[in-house]
């Protein structure tokens, strides 16, 4: 393991209320169970690499050297840093969210 995971409360918080959303009001648990799958995936690959994953999208969070990594067959990303050895990841995103808005610094 090449880099320290760190997954902030703020992520925590989403990636939570989103799988509560998918299991509890669009009634699919195997979605939420892919939603984890890919979400676990994508952890493994950032300990390893963090640099395999573009710079946001968004002009904005790239200015601040946000990086993403798309869930594959979702619609759904991770938006993280890297500082030094550690990856810090800042949130969990549907594609049609403004992430900007959500992530606090």
């Amino acid at each position: 393991m090449a880099y320290k995971l760190i997954i902030t409360d703020h992520a925590d918080e989403l990636i939570d209320s989103r799988i509560y959303y998918i299991i509890n009001k669009l009634k699919n648990p195997p979605a939420a169970q892919h939603l984890l799958d890919g979400i676990d995936e994508i952890y493994t690959r950032l300990e390893d690499n963090p640099d395999q994953f573009p710079d946001s999208m968004d002009s904005f969070l790239r200015s601040r050297g946000f990086k993403e990594a798309l869930i594959h067959d979702m619609n759904y990303k991770l938006v993280f840093r890297v500082e030094g050895r550690s990856v810090y990841i800042e949130g969990l995103f549907h594609d049609l969210e403004n992430h900007a808005s959500k992530l606090h610094e």
